[in-house]
């Protein structure tokens, strides 16, 4: 029914939820997003690995 939704404080008082953990939480304060699990975390770390390795293959000359 409309106007029957509430807000969740945390994802864990959320009721029936059939999906697993998400890969990234909404931040407490502020704007933005942080990893929730390790998918999350390994998502952030290629972002990483690849701006990385863009900037050095741009600053060595190869691209």
């Amino acid at each position: 029914m409309p106007g029957d939704e509430q807000e969740w404080s945390t994802d864990s008082e959320r009721p029936n939820r059939k999906e697993g953990k998400r890969w990234f939480r909404r931040n407490q304060s502020g704007p933005g997003w942080h990893p929730g699990s390790w998918q999350g975390w390994l998502i952030l770390a290629v972002v990483v690995a690849a701006i990385v390795t863009l900037v050095v293959l741009l600053r060595t000359g190869v691209l």
